[in-house]
């Protein structure tokens, strides 16, 4: 019931002090912080702490937990998800902060200036089991991006996130600088996406250990429950991004040309497509649906959660996968038309009654309320008021 401008309970949201919930903590989470060797951290789910002890409804990595054991017991589906996590980092210069450079995308000077803390990042991660593939600049001032494994465990991918940017934040201060992970932080530069990679396994198919996304025997093509996948998300989307880019910060990243996509739709190998269907180089195969609506203003077991239900749900439904999406076409855009706000897109969450139900009642209230809470909040602040704002918290 908090709202990320206070501490204090948001009216609307059905919630007040009493029945405090307790943290049963999960031990194989349990990790040494590099950063702060005197100190540990470990998650958990939150649970009732005055009756049954049961899980709590508001508990959202608990909402992930129950999702990805229905999809496995009751329909043979396990999902797997990777992430690409994008921030910017500043330095002080006199009386305020600002960007460690000025390069353009992949420029090597960025990894060149900052390789110590990009070892000792690396080293970090690593030390807390956090798989990474790559770290690599990205088109902002100062912009980084970490790529973190593959996991077969979308539990395991959820919390390697929050560990991950716990670490990018402390490591860079060890180095006198801070990380922004704000969408928004420059109105003429890209901006700072969490993108998560989507696949799944067919436990009830002959090869239950294999990616059940590509089509066995047509080359650059998706299977057919593959296809369902991605229809459901597109079926979902304008309500997904009520949780998947949750600020009236993240709306600032999002538009045509700014790598994110503009409308309904799917792609492959497009980069301006909201979903974009990924290729393997090596194989030729359709891998993996990338999701490029997603930021690190959201809670990320929340959004995959939401996001994963979206997916099944279109498996569930056979839901038959629309035409591609084609970049500068503005063909269908009135009809395809995403949200341009966060208001616009919890009026699309209020009305899809599936997404309603996964999240539950009591979760759905509260998630809304607090948002509006911050649209309230938020509205009249200017593009610098919160990269300010983002800097006195980083």
């Amino acid at each position: 019931g908090l709202p990320n401008f206070a501490d204090a309970m948001v009216n609307g949201t059905l919630l007040d002090a009493r029945n405090v919930l307790a943290v049963h903590p999960d031990l194989g989470t349990l990790r040494i912080l590099p950063y702060a060797p005197k100190s540990a951290v470990m998650l958990g789910t939150l649970h009732d702490n005055m009756s049954t002890g049961d899980l709590s409804p508001l508990c959202t990595r608990g909402l992930l937990i129950r999702l990805l054991e229905t999809a496995k017991n009751d329909f043979g589906i396990a999902f797997s998800v990777g992430e690409e996590l994008e921030f910017c980092l500043f330095r002080r210069v006199g009386d305020k902060f600002e960007p460690v450079d000025h390069s353009l995308f992949a420029s090597s000077n960025t990894l060149n200036e900052q390789e110590k803390f990009i070892s000792d990042l690396y080293a970090q991660l690593k030390h807390q089991d956090i798989d990474v593939e790559t770290i690599h600049t990205e088109s902002a001032s100062g912009q980084l991006e970490v790529v973190l494994d593959y996991q077969l465990d979308a539990i395991k991918l959820a919390d390697n996130v929050v560990l991950a940017r716990e670490t990018i934040r402390a490591c860079a201060k060890q180095h006198d600088m801070i990380a922004l992970f704000l969408p928004k932080i420059n109105a003429t530069q890209a901006g700072n996406g969490m993108h998560l990679h989507l696949s799944f396994r067919d436990l009830q198919s002959h090869e239950p250990t294999e990616n059940a996304f590509p089509h066995q025997t047509i080359r650059g093509a998706m299977s057919l429950k593959a296809e369902s996948f991605t229809e459901g998300l597109l079926q979902h989307l304008p309500a997904l991004l009520s949780l998947s880019i949750p600020t009236m910060n993240s709306f600032r990243r999002v538009g045509q040309g700014c790598w994110t996509g503009h409308s309904v739709g799917w792609a492959i190998e497009d980069k301006e497509a909201p979903l974009r269907v990924c290729i393997d180089l090596a194989s030729g195969k359709a891998t993996n649906v990338e999701m490029k609506l997603s930021d690190s203003t959201a809670n990320i077991y929340l959004e995959l959660a939401a996001i994963l239900a979206s997916g099944l749900d279109g498996i569930l439904c056979n839901a038959k996968l629309r035409p591609t999406f084609v970049s500068g076409s503005t063909v269908g855009d009135e009809l395809n038309k995403l949200p341009t706000s966060l208001s616009e897109s919890l009026e699309c969450l209020r009305g899809d009654a599936y997404l309603l139900d996964i999240l539950g009642p009591e979760l759905s209230t509260a998630y809304i309320a607090v948002r509006e809470a911050e649209i309230d909040n938020s509205s009249d602040l200017t593009l610098e008021d919160e990269v300010q704002i983002a800097i006195q918290r980083a």
